[in-house]
């Protein structure tokens, strides 16, 4: 789903057309729900890093959650029928390698598996924003950020999701007054995390900041829609690396992956992507240049000390 370059947009469809109930005109304002999680390939300078997030309403969600659990149990009783190992969870990476607990499946149980999984998003609309970032060329392009280039990437995309979120999702009519609260898998950059939304919050050029209520690492163990999240992520994560890895297989595919394609082309999700050029990461470097303090604070955040 990255753009090439530019916004890449999937039939952005207005919110009141999904989820045509989901407020009267009377009704106070609601708040939507994002649930966010990283892509990447675990090394200290990786090639590409993806930070997605999954919104939707709180109702919409608990009707997503139980669709998705309910696949997952008859997933597990099946196993449990064939004396094999259960599932703890939907793990995009581990499924795609065939690795932990789906080390002994087969191609075609897995593409069974994971085609009633995206069947749940054709029944449960959502908005899915996506950024990632070039994390080799970001630090080729600003070598301040070698000391710790994920976690810059981290804040940096969080900003964006942000900002994207409420261009889109937070300015559709209907919805102008309305909030959102945000959640992602706990990781070493929780505090990071806290500490560039409050910034965010604290910065009155950001024109959304009295829409976002709260950012919350939770425990996949108790919040399965971050599962949903991993997989999208992971998909956008495989479509930066065809986009600017050339020597990849994504890139050697010449073509988006299927299992992306067949979520993203469903009636009931709207989405948009995007990417950080190398030309984007020029112009980061100039502004932070010009801007001290921002920049102090940003690599504060981003836990690089200098």
């Amino acid at each position: 789903m990255p753009v090439r370059g530019k916004d890449f947009t999937v039939h952005f469809v207005p919110i009141e057309e999904l989820w045509p109930q989901h407020r009267g005109p009377n009704e106070i304002a609601i708040v939507f729900v994002g649930y966010m999680d990283e892509s990447y390939d675990g090394s200290a300078v990786p090639k590409v890093f993806n930070l997605s997030c999954l919104v939707s309403s709180i109702t919409g969600w608990i009707y997503f959650e139980w669709d998705w659990l309910k696949i997952l149990e008859d997933k597990n009783q099946e196993l449990r029928r064939q004396g094999r190992k259960e599932l703890s969870r939907f793990h995009a990476k581990n499924i795609n390698n065939f690795a932990e607990e789906y080390k002994d499946w087969s191609p075609s149980e897995r593409l069974e598996f994971c085609t009633k999984l995206t069947e749940v998003f054709g029944r449960n609309p959502v908005h899915i924003h996506g950024w990632d970032m070039p994390v080799q060329t970001l630090v080729e392009e600003i070598p301040e950020t070698s000391p710790n280039p994920v976690g810059f990437a981290y804040v940096m995309l969080l900003g964006e999701l942000m900002q994207q979120i409420g261009e889109t999702t937070l300015s559709l009519p209907n919805y102008r007054g309305d909030l959102i609260s945000l959640h992602h898998d706990t990781c070493k950059y929780d505090a990071a995390l806290l500490e560039y939304f409050n910034l965010l919050l604290e910065d009155r050029s950001f024109q959304f900041r009295e829409r976002f209520t709260s950012i919350t690492p939770e425990r996949w163990q108790f919040c399965a829609p971050l599962q949903p999240a991993d997989l999208v992520a992971y998909e956008n994560f495989k479509e930066g690396m065809r986009f600017h890895v050339k020597d990849s297989k994504e890139a050697k595919r010449n073509r988006m992956r299927k299992s992306l394609e067949a979520i993203i082309n469903l009636d009931s999700i709207s989405g948009r992507a995007r990417t950080y050029t190398r030309e984007m990461i020029q112009a980061l470097k100039e502004k932070l240049d010009k801007d001290p303090e921002t920049k102090s604070a940003i690599f504060k955040a981003a836990r690089i000390h200098n």
